[in-house]
Protein backbone atom coordinates (compact mmCIF):
# COMPACT_ATOMS: atom_id res chain seq x y z
CA UNK A 1 0.00 0.00 0.00
CA UNK A 2 1.39 3.40 -1.02
CA UNK A 3 1.93 5.96 1.81
CA UNK A 4 -0.27 9.01 1.85
CA UNK A 5 0.92 12.58 1.22
CA UNK A 6 0.88 13.43 4.90
CA UNK A 7 2.92 10.38 5.71
CA UNK A 8 5.46 11.30 3.01
CA UNK A 9 5.65 14.93 4.29
CA UNK A 10 6.09 13.71 7.84
CA UNK A 11 8.80 11.33 6.73
CA UNK A 12 10.62 14.11 4.83
CA UNK A 13 10.36 16.76 7.53
CA UNK A 14 10.72 14.47 10.44
CA UNK A 15 14.52 14.53 10.30
CA UNK A 16 14.81 18.17 9.17
CA UNK A 17 12.28 19.78 11.50
CA UNK A 18 14.60 19.95 14.51
CA UNK A 19 17.21 21.64 12.34
CA UNK A 20 14.70 24.27 11.22
CA UNK A 21 13.55 24.88 14.78
CA UNK A 22 17.15 25.23 15.89
CA UNK A 23 17.92 27.68 13.06
CA UNK A 24 14.88 29.78 13.93
CA UNK A 25 15.92 29.81 17.57
CA UNK A 26 19.46 30.83 16.60
CA UNK A 27 18.07 33.62 14.40
CA UNK A 28 15.81 34.94 17.15
CA UNK A 29 18.54 34.81 19.77
CA UNK A 30 21.01 36.42 17.35
CA UNK A 31 18.65 39.27 16.55
CA UNK A 32 18.07 39.87 20.26
CA UNK A 33 21.81 39.86 20.90
CA UNK A 34 22.38 42.20 17.92
CA UNK A 35 19.80 44.64 19.23
CA UNK A 36 21.32 44.48 22.70
CA UNK A 37 24.81 45.08 21.27
CA UNK A 38 23.53 48.02 19.20
CA UNK A 39 21.79 49.57 22.19
CA UNK A 40 24.81 48.98 24.43
CA UNK A 41 27.22 50.59 21.97
CA UNK A 42 24.91 53.56 21.47
CA UNK A 43 24.42 54.05 25.19
CA UNK A 44 28.11 53.75 25.98
CA UNK A 45 29.27 56.14 23.25
CA UNK A 46 26.51 58.59 24.12
CA UNK A 47 27.68 58.57 27.72
CA UNK A 48 31.21 59.31 26.49
CA UNK A 49 29.82 62.19 24.31
CA UNK A 50 31.82 60.92 21.37
CA UNK A 51 29.80 62.76 18.72
CA UNK A 52 29.99 66.06 20.58
CA UNK A 53 33.74 65.88 21.00
CA UNK A 54 34.56 64.68 17.50
CA UNK A 55 32.21 67.12 15.76
CA UNK A 56 33.94 70.08 17.41
CA UNK A 57 36.62 69.82 14.73
CA UNK A 58 34.27 69.16 11.80
CA UNK A 59 32.15 71.59 9.81
CA UNK A 60 29.53 68.91 8.94
CA UNK A 61 28.33 66.90 12.00
CA UNK A 62 28.69 63.12 11.68
CA UNK A 63 26.97 60.58 13.98
CA UNK A 64 29.89 58.34 14.90
CA UNK A 65 27.76 56.68 17.58
CA UNK A 66 25.19 55.58 15.02
CA UNK A 67 27.87 54.25 12.70
CA UNK A 68 29.51 52.22 15.48
CA UNK A 69 26.15 50.86 16.72
CA UNK A 70 25.06 49.79 13.24
CA UNK A 71 28.44 48.18 12.63
CA UNK A 72 28.11 46.09 15.80
CA UNK A 73 24.52 45.18 14.95
CA UNK A 74 25.30 43.91 11.46
CA UNK A 75 28.38 42.07 12.68
CA UNK A 76 26.26 40.05 15.14
CA UNK A 77 23.64 39.52 12.42
CA UNK A 78 26.37 38.17 10.12
CA UNK A 79 27.51 35.69 12.76
CA UNK A 80 23.89 34.71 13.39
CA UNK A 81 23.28 34.04 9.71
CA UNK A 82 26.48 32.01 9.54
CA UNK A 83 25.36 29.86 12.49
CA UNK A 84 21.84 29.50 11.06
CA UNK A 85 23.08 28.37 7.63
CA UNK A 86 25.49 25.94 9.31
CA UNK A 87 22.63 24.47 11.33
CA UNK A 88 20.44 24.12 8.27
CA UNK A 89 23.39 22.60 6.38
CA UNK A 90 22.94 25.07 3.49
CA UNK A 91 26.43 24.63 2.09
CA UNK A 92 25.67 26.86 -0.93
CA UNK A 93 24.98 29.78 1.41
CA UNK A 94 27.24 28.74 4.25
CA UNK A 95 30.49 28.81 2.28
CA UNK A 96 30.24 32.49 1.08
CA UNK A 97 29.15 33.70 4.50
CA UNK A 98 31.85 31.59 6.13
CA UNK A 99 34.49 33.16 3.89
CA UNK A 100 33.12 36.62 4.63
CA UNK A 101 33.08 35.96 8.35
CA UNK A 102 36.63 34.60 8.20
CA UNK A 103 37.82 37.75 6.47
CA UNK A 104 36.00 39.92 8.98
CA UNK A 105 37.38 37.96 11.93
CA UNK A 106 40.85 38.15 10.38
CA UNK A 107 40.49 41.90 9.95
CA UNK A 108 39.04 42.54 13.41
CA UNK A 109 42.42 42.70 15.21
CA UNK A 110 43.64 45.21 12.63
CA UNK A 111 40.53 47.33 13.04
CA UNK A 112 40.84 47.05 16.81
CA UNK A 113 44.50 48.14 16.72
CA UNK A 114 43.72 50.99 14.32
CA UNK A 115 40.87 52.08 16.57
CA UNK A 116 43.15 52.10 19.61
CA UNK A 117 45.73 54.17 17.72
CA UNK A 118 43.06 56.58 16.46
CA UNK A 119 41.62 56.95 19.95
CA UNK A 120 45.09 57.53 21.39
CA UNK A 121 45.84 60.14 18.72
CA UNK A 122 42.54 61.89 19.29
CA UNK A 123 42.95 61.95 23.09
CA UNK A 124 46.51 63.26 22.80
CA UNK A 125 45.48 65.92 20.25
CA UNK A 126 42.58 67.09 22.41
CA UNK A 127 44.75 67.25 25.53
CA UNK A 128 47.44 69.28 23.76
CA UNK A 129 44.86 71.60 22.22
CA UNK A 130 43.17 72.26 25.56
CA UNK A 131 46.57 72.78 27.17
CA UNK A 132 47.58 75.37 24.58
CA UNK A 133 44.25 77.18 24.89
CA UNK A 134 44.46 77.29 28.69
CA UNK A 135 48.09 78.41 28.62
CA UNK A 136 47.45 81.30 26.22
CA UNK A 137 44.27 82.27 28.08
CA UNK A 138 46.08 82.34 31.44
CA UNK A 139 48.82 84.67 30.16
CA UNK A 140 46.32 87.00 28.37
CA UNK A 141 48.70 86.89 25.41
CA UNK A 142 45.97 85.45 23.20
CA UNK A 143 43.59 88.33 23.85
CA UNK A 144 46.22 91.02 23.33
CA UNK A 145 47.54 89.56 20.09
CA UNK A 146 44.09 88.93 18.63
CA UNK A 147 42.97 92.48 19.43
CA UNK A 148 46.11 94.07 18.00
CA UNK A 149 46.14 91.93 14.85
CA UNK A 150 42.33 91.83 14.42
CA UNK A 151 42.36 88.11 13.61
CA UNK A 152 41.13 84.85 15.13
CA UNK A 153 42.60 84.21 18.62
CA UNK A 154 46.16 82.99 18.31
CA UNK A 155 45.63 80.29 20.95
CA UNK A 156 42.75 78.77 18.99
CA UNK A 157 44.81 78.80 15.81
CA UNK A 158 47.78 77.13 17.50
CA UNK A 159 45.47 74.60 19.13
CA UNK A 160 43.90 73.66 15.81
CA UNK A 161 47.32 73.37 14.17
CA UNK A 162 48.63 71.07 16.92
CA UNK A 163 45.40 69.01 16.89
CA UNK A 164 45.53 68.24 13.18
CA UNK A 165 49.30 67.81 13.26
CA UNK A 166 49.01 65.06 15.89
CA UNK A 167 46.31 63.31 13.89
CA UNK A 168 48.44 63.57 10.75
CA UNK A 169 51.45 62.07 12.54
CA UNK A 170 49.37 59.12 13.75
CA UNK A 171 47.70 58.57 10.38
CA UNK A 172 50.51 56.44 8.81
CA UNK A 173 50.51 54.14 11.86
CA UNK A 174 46.73 53.75 11.65
CA UNK A 175 46.88 52.95 7.94
CA UNK A 176 49.77 50.53 8.54
CA UNK A 177 47.72 48.76 11.23
CA UNK A 178 44.95 48.30 8.68
CA UNK A 179 47.60 46.96 6.25
CA UNK A 180 46.45 49.15 3.37
CA UNK A 181 49.65 48.97 1.37
CA UNK A 182 48.57 51.47 -1.30
CA UNK A 183 48.30 54.29 1.26
CA UNK A 184 50.99 53.35 3.76
CA UNK A 185 54.02 54.31 1.67
CA UNK A 186 52.74 57.74 0.48
CA UNK A 187 51.52 58.71 3.95
CA UNK A 188 54.77 57.59 5.54
CA UNK A 189 56.78 59.62 3.04
CA UNK A 190 54.53 62.63 3.61
CA UNK A 191 54.89 62.35 7.36
CA UNK A 192 58.67 62.03 7.16
CA UNK A 193 58.92 65.10 4.98
CA UNK A 194 56.60 67.02 7.28
CA UNK A 195 58.51 66.07 10.40
CA UNK A 196 61.75 66.96 8.62
CA UNK A 197 60.33 70.39 7.77
CA UNK A 198 58.91 71.06 11.24
CA UNK A 199 62.11 72.69 12.59
CA UNK A 200 62.26 74.98 9.55
CA UNK A 201 58.57 75.83 9.86
CA UNK A 202 59.00 76.53 13.57
CA UNK A 203 62.03 78.73 12.93
CA UNK A 204 60.18 80.63 10.19
CA UNK A 205 57.17 81.11 12.46
CA UNK A 206 59.35 82.41 15.30
CA UNK A 207 61.22 84.78 12.98
CA UNK A 208 58.00 86.05 11.42
CA UNK A 209 56.27 86.54 14.77
CA UNK A 210 59.27 88.30 16.32
CA UNK A 211 59.71 90.56 13.29
CA UNK A 212 56.00 91.40 13.17
CA UNK A 213 55.96 92.20 16.89
CA UNK A 214 59.08 94.38 16.59
CA UNK A 215 57.72 96.17 13.51
CA UNK A 216 54.41 96.84 15.26
CA UNK A 217 56.11 98.24 18.37
CA UNK A 218 58.44 100.46 16.35
CA UNK A 219 55.56 101.67 14.19
CA UNK A 220 53.67 102.85 17.23
CA UNK A 221 56.82 104.40 18.70
CA UNK A 222 57.73 106.29 15.51
CA UNK A 223 54.14 107.43 14.98
CA UNK A 224 53.83 108.82 18.51
CA UNK A 225 57.28 110.43 18.56
CA UNK A 226 56.89 112.08 15.15
CA UNK A 227 53.40 113.27 16.07
CA UNK A 228 54.71 114.78 19.29
CA UNK A 229 57.58 116.41 17.38
CA UNK A 230 55.12 118.26 15.13
CA UNK A 231 55.43 116.21 11.95
CA UNK A 232 51.69 116.52 11.27
CA UNK A 233 51.79 120.31 11.62
CA UNK A 234 54.79 120.42 9.30
CA UNK A 235 52.86 118.43 6.69
CA UNK A 236 49.89 120.78 6.93
CA UNK A 237 52.22 123.75 6.55
CA UNK A 238 53.42 122.22 3.28
CA UNK A 239 49.86 122.18 2.01
CA UNK A 240 49.11 118.49 2.56
CA UNK A 241 45.47 117.55 3.26
CA UNK A 242 44.42 117.01 6.85
CA UNK A 243 43.66 113.34 6.13
CA UNK A 244 47.33 112.69 5.29
CA UNK A 245 49.22 112.48 8.58
CA UNK A 246 52.99 112.53 8.25
CA UNK A 247 53.43 110.71 11.57
CA UNK A 248 51.27 107.81 10.44
CA UNK A 249 53.11 107.72 7.10
CA UNK A 250 56.47 107.52 8.89
CA UNK A 251 55.16 104.74 11.12
CA UNK A 252 53.92 102.76 8.13
CA UNK A 253 57.28 103.17 6.37
CA UNK A 254 59.08 101.95 9.49
CA UNK A 255 56.79 98.92 9.69
CA UNK A 256 57.38 98.16 6.01
CA UNK A 257 61.17 98.45 6.25
CA UNK A 258 61.20 95.99 9.17
CA UNK A 259 58.61 93.48 8.01
CA UNK A 260 60.14 93.00 4.54
CA UNK A 261 63.56 91.76 5.82
CA UNK A 262 61.63 89.65 8.33
CA UNK A 263 59.67 87.98 5.54
CA UNK A 264 62.90 87.37 3.62
CA UNK A 265 64.52 85.75 6.67
CA UNK A 266 61.41 83.63 7.35
CA UNK A 267 61.31 82.38 3.76
CA UNK A 268 65.02 81.56 3.92
CA UNK A 269 64.39 79.58 7.11
CA UNK A 270 61.74 77.48 5.35
CA UNK A 271 64.35 76.25 2.83
CA UNK A 272 61.64 75.59 0.23
CA UNK A 273 63.35 76.66 -2.97
CA UNK A 274 60.21 76.65 -5.11
CA UNK A 275 58.63 79.24 -2.78
CA UNK A 276 61.52 81.02 -1.12
CA UNK A 277 63.75 81.70 -4.14
CA UNK A 278 61.22 83.74 -6.22
CA UNK A 279 59.88 85.51 -3.13
CA UNK A 280 63.35 86.30 -1.80
CA UNK A 281 64.44 87.53 -5.23
CA UNK A 282 61.42 89.81 -5.51
CA UNK A 283 61.82 91.18 -1.99
CA UNK A 284 65.57 91.61 -2.50
CA UNK A 285 64.92 93.68 -5.62
CA UNK A 286 62.48 95.78 -3.63
CA UNK A 287 65.01 96.31 -0.84
CA UNK A 288 67.66 97.23 -3.41
CA UNK A 289 65.26 99.80 -4.83
CA UNK A 290 64.46 101.27 -1.39
CA UNK A 291 67.43 103.71 -1.40
CA UNK A 292 66.43 104.97 -4.84
CA UNK A 293 62.80 105.28 -3.75
CA UNK A 294 63.88 107.15 -0.63
CA UNK A 295 66.13 109.45 -2.69
CA UNK A 296 63.35 110.11 -5.22
CA UNK A 297 60.86 110.86 -2.43
CA UNK A 298 63.35 113.17 -0.73
CA UNK A 299 64.01 114.98 -4.02
CA UNK A 300 60.30 115.55 -4.60
CA UNK A 301 59.71 116.73 -1.01
CA UNK A 302 62.69 119.10 -1.06
CA UNK A 303 61.64 120.39 -4.48
CA UNK A 304 58.11 120.95 -3.14
CA UNK A 305 59.45 123.03 -0.25
CA UNK A 306 61.92 124.91 -2.45
CA UNK A 307 59.31 125.51 -5.16
CA UNK A 308 56.83 126.81 -2.60
CA UNK A 309 59.47 129.18 -1.17
CA UNK A 310 60.52 130.32 -4.66
CA UNK A 311 56.89 130.89 -5.60
CA UNK A 312 56.28 133.08 -2.55
CA UNK A 313 59.56 134.95 -3.13
CA UNK A 314 58.75 135.65 -6.79
CA UNK A 315 55.21 136.78 -5.96
CA UNK A 316 56.47 139.21 -3.30
CA UNK A 317 59.26 140.50 -5.54
CA UNK A 318 56.91 141.08 -8.48
CA UNK A 319 54.35 142.72 -6.19
CA UNK A 320 57.00 145.19 -5.03
CA UNK A 321 57.95 145.87 -8.66
CA UNK A 322 54.33 146.52 -9.60
CA UNK A 323 54.20 143.60 -12.01
CA UNK A 324 50.42 143.38 -11.76
CA UNK A 325 50.18 146.72 -13.60
CA UNK A 326 52.16 145.37 -16.56
CA UNK A 327 49.10 144.13 -18.53
CA UNK A 328 47.52 147.58 -18.44
CA UNK A 329 50.80 149.13 -19.58
CA UNK A 330 50.91 146.70 -22.46
CA UNK A 331 47.42 147.72 -23.43
CA UNK A 332 45.73 144.52 -22.20
CA UNK A 333 42.32 145.12 -20.68
CA UNK A 334 42.10 142.74 -17.71
CA UNK A 335 39.77 143.10 -14.75
CA UNK A 336 41.33 141.72 -11.57
CA UNK A 337 39.45 139.21 -9.43
CA UNK A 338 39.77 141.26 -6.25
CA UNK A 339 37.95 144.26 -7.67
CA UNK A 340 34.17 144.08 -7.39
CA UNK A 341 33.59 146.23 -10.47
CA UNK A 342 32.64 143.20 -12.53
CA UNK A 343 30.51 140.33 -11.34
CA UNK A 344 32.11 138.01 -13.89
CA UNK A 345 35.78 139.01 -14.04
CA UNK A 346 37.73 137.89 -17.04
CA UNK A 347 40.97 137.48 -15.13
CA UNK A 348 40.89 135.53 -11.86
CA UNK A 349 44.64 135.16 -11.33
CA UNK A 350 47.11 137.95 -10.72
CA UNK A 351 50.11 138.03 -13.10
CA UNK A 352 52.58 137.89 -10.20
CA UNK A 353 50.85 134.80 -8.78
CA UNK A 354 50.79 133.22 -12.24
CA UNK A 355 54.54 133.71 -12.67
CA UNK A 356 55.21 132.34 -9.17
CA UNK A 357 53.12 129.23 -9.72
CA UNK A 358 54.70 128.75 -13.11
CA UNK A 359 58.13 128.79 -11.47
CA UNK A 360 56.86 126.32 -8.85
CA UNK A 361 55.57 124.07 -11.61
CA UNK A 362 58.91 123.98 -13.42
CA UNK A 363 60.77 123.31 -10.17
CA UNK A 364 58.53 120.30 -9.55
CA UNK A 365 58.93 119.26 -13.17
CA UNK A 366 62.72 119.21 -12.87
CA UNK A 367 62.44 117.37 -9.54
CA UNK A 368 60.11 114.78 -11.05
CA UNK A 369 62.53 114.22 -13.91
CA UNK A 370 65.41 113.67 -11.49
CA UNK A 371 63.23 111.37 -9.34
CA UNK A 372 62.36 109.32 -12.42
CA UNK A 373 66.09 109.12 -13.21
CA UNK A 374 66.78 107.86 -9.68
CA UNK A 375 64.09 105.18 -10.03
CA UNK A 376 65.36 104.12 -13.44
CA UNK A 377 62.23 105.19 -15.31
CA UNK A 378 64.07 106.17 -18.48
CA UNK A 379 60.92 106.52 -20.57
CA UNK A 380 59.32 108.94 -18.11
CA UNK A 381 62.59 110.87 -17.78
CA UNK A 382 62.92 111.28 -21.55
CA UNK A 383 59.28 112.33 -21.82
CA UNK A 384 59.75 114.97 -19.12
CA UNK A 385 62.92 116.23 -20.81
CA UNK A 386 61.04 116.66 -24.08
CA UNK A 387 58.24 118.43 -22.24
CA UNK A 388 60.72 120.74 -20.48
CA UNK A 389 62.42 121.61 -23.78
CA UNK A 390 59.08 122.35 -25.38
CA UNK A 391 57.98 124.36 -22.34
CA UNK A 392 61.12 126.49 -22.44
CA UNK A 393 60.53 127.17 -26.14
CA UNK A 394 56.92 128.12 -25.43
CA UNK A 395 58.03 130.48 -22.64
CA UNK A 396 60.62 132.11 -24.91
CA UNK A 397 58.06 132.50 -27.67
CA UNK A 398 55.54 133.96 -25.21
CA UNK A 399 58.10 136.52 -24.01
CA UNK A 400 58.85 137.47 -27.64
CA UNK A 401 55.13 137.91 -28.34
CA UNK A 402 54.65 140.06 -25.23
CA UNK A 403 57.66 142.24 -26.06
CA UNK A 404 56.53 142.52 -29.68
CA UNK A 405 53.02 143.47 -28.60
CA UNK A 406 54.46 146.13 -26.30
CA UNK A 407 56.81 147.40 -29.05
CA UNK A 408 53.98 147.54 -31.62
CA UNK A 409 51.86 149.52 -29.16
CA UNK A 410 54.73 151.95 -28.45
CA UNK A 411 55.47 152.46 -32.18
CA UNK A 412 51.80 152.93 -32.98
CA UNK A 413 51.37 155.56 -30.26
CA UNK A 414 54.54 157.35 -31.43
CA UNK A 415 53.25 157.51 -35.03
CA UNK A 416 49.87 158.83 -33.88
CA UNK A 417 51.52 161.51 -31.74
CA UNK A 418 53.88 162.53 -34.59
CA UNK A 419 51.03 162.85 -37.11
CA UNK A 420 48.14 164.24 -35.14
CA UNK A 421 45.74 164.36 -38.07
CA UNK A 422 46.69 161.52 -40.40
CA UNK A 423 48.70 159.09 -38.28
CA UNK A 424 46.01 156.53 -37.44
CA UNK A 425 46.35 154.49 -40.66
CA UNK A 426 50.19 154.40 -40.65
CA UNK A 427 50.06 153.46 -36.97
CA UNK A 428 47.83 150.49 -37.71
CA UNK A 429 50.05 149.43 -40.59
CA UNK A 430 53.10 149.64 -38.34
CA UNK A 431 51.36 147.64 -35.59
CA UNK A 432 50.32 144.93 -38.05
CA UNK A 433 53.80 144.76 -39.58
CA UNK A 434 55.54 144.56 -36.20
CA UNK A 435 53.05 141.99 -34.87
CA UNK A 436 53.47 139.88 -38.02
CA UNK A 437 57.24 139.95 -37.60
CA UNK A 438 57.03 139.23 -33.88
CA UNK A 439 54.48 136.46 -34.44
CA UNK A 440 56.82 134.77 -36.90
CA UNK A 441 59.73 135.12 -34.47
CA UNK A 442 57.66 133.84 -31.54
CA UNK A 443 56.29 130.83 -33.40
CA UNK A 444 59.77 130.04 -34.68
CA UNK A 445 61.12 130.22 -31.13
CA UNK A 446 58.35 127.84 -30.05
CA UNK A 447 59.39 125.42 -32.78
CA UNK A 448 55.90 125.26 -34.27
CA UNK A 449 56.08 124.53 -38.03
CA UNK A 450 59.34 126.32 -38.83
CA UNK A 451 59.19 125.64 -42.58
CA UNK A 452 55.61 126.86 -42.90
CA UNK A 453 56.41 130.02 -40.93
CA UNK A 454 59.52 130.74 -43.00
CA UNK A 455 57.63 130.17 -46.23
CA UNK A 456 54.69 132.30 -45.11
CA UNK A 457 56.94 135.12 -43.90
CA UNK A 458 58.90 135.05 -47.17
CA UNK A 459 55.71 135.15 -49.21
CA UNK A 460 54.41 138.09 -47.16
CA UNK A 461 57.63 140.07 -47.58
CA UNK A 462 57.76 139.20 -51.28
CA UNK A 463 54.17 140.33 -51.74
CA UNK A 464 54.92 143.60 -49.93
CA UNK A 465 58.02 144.15 -52.09
CA UNK A 466 56.11 143.42 -55.29
CA UNK A 467 53.29 145.69 -54.18
CA UNK A 468 55.71 148.53 -53.42
CA UNK A 469 57.48 147.99 -56.74
CA UNK A 470 54.24 148.00 -58.69
CA UNK A 471 52.95 151.02 -56.84
CA UNK A 472 56.16 152.94 -57.45
CA UNK A 473 56.42 151.81 -61.08
CA UNK A 474 52.85 152.58 -62.06
CA UNK A 475 52.60 155.78 -60.08
CA UNK A 476 55.99 157.25 -61.14
CA UNK A 477 55.95 156.27 -64.78
CA UNK A 478 55.87 159.89 -66.15
CA UNK A 479 58.55 161.11 -63.77
CA UNK A 480 60.75 158.17 -64.66
CA UNK A 481 60.25 158.91 -68.41
CA UNK A 482 61.21 162.56 -67.97
CA UNK A 483 64.28 161.59 -65.99
CA UNK A 484 65.32 159.04 -68.59
CA UNK A 485 64.79 161.61 -71.41
CA UNK A 486 66.95 164.11 -69.52
CA UNK A 487 69.73 161.51 -69.19
CA UNK A 488 69.53 160.71 -72.92
CA UNK A 489 69.61 164.39 -73.97
CA UNK A 490 72.56 165.09 -71.73
CA UNK A 491 74.43 162.13 -73.16
CA UNK A 492 73.73 163.20 -76.78
CA UNK A 493 74.86 166.79 -76.10
CA UNK A 494 78.14 165.56 -74.70
CA UNK A 495 78.61 163.35 -77.72
CA UNK A 496 77.96 166.24 -80.21
CA UNK A 497 80.51 168.46 -78.49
Amino acid sequence: MNPSFSEQLQASLGGYLPLMLGAIAILLVGLVIALLVKAGIRKGLTALRLDERLNQQAETPVSFTKIAANTGFWFVVLLTLLAMFSTLRFDALYQPFSSLASEVMLYLPRIFLAGILALTAWVLAVVLKLGINKMTASTQLDEKLSESADVKPIGAVLGDVVFWLILLLFLPAIVAALQIQGLTAPLTDLTQRLTGSLPNIFAAAVIGFAGWLLAKVLRGLVTNLSGAAGADRFGQSLGLPAEIRVSRLLGTLTFTFIIIPTIIAALDALQISAISDPAVGMLSQFMDAVPNIFAATLIVLVAWCVGRAVCNLIVRLLDNLGFDRLPSRLGLKCQQANTPADNNPRCTLRPATLIGRLAWFFVMLFATMEAANQLGFDGLRDLLMVFIDFGSDVLLGSVILLVGYWLADVVGKAIVQANAGAGRLPARIARVAIMALVLAMGLRAMGIADDIINLGFGLVLGAVAVAVALAFGLGGREAAGQLAQRWVDKYLNKKDE
